[in-house]
């Protein structure tokens, strides 16, 4: 391995520690602060919508990364099944339409959602 391959992994593996440390405290803190609530009693209809409605959008936030992921990895397949070096401008337009790929799925998706709950 050279230099920037060793600097690269390590950039990784810091961020990757970063984010999931930062949404392991996220998910304690949000089930201690939900506990505490239903415990004081300050829980009506309206708190127990808006407590729904967090959970909503982490559904919509990992189908959102789940789709990215998912396209840029087909888009790596590809650039591996059609044999292109990793560093030409044609690997990495590959690989970035791929993602705008699930971007854009993700984006109708959601647009039809929105659409769903504006009709009720």
């Amino acid at each position: 391995m050279d230099g920037m391959d060793i600097v690269l992994m390590q950039v990784v593996v810091f961020s990757f520690t970063g984010f999931t440390t930062i949404a392991i405290i996220k998910a304690i803190t949000g089930y201690r602060l939900r506990k505490r609530m239903i415990d004081a009693g300050l829980v009506d209809e309206k708190s127990m919508e808006l407590l729904k409605e967090g959970s909503k959008q982490s559904f919509y936030s990992s189908l959102k990364w789940g789709l990215i992921l998912f396209f840029s990895g087909i888009g790596l397949m590809l650039i591996e099944y059609g044999r292109f070096y990793y560093e030409s401008s044609m690997a990495f337009g590959i690989v970035i339409t791929a993602a705008s790929l699930g971007f854009l799925i993700y984006f109708v998706f959601m647009r039809r959602e929105i659409q769903k709950e504006d009709d009720k």
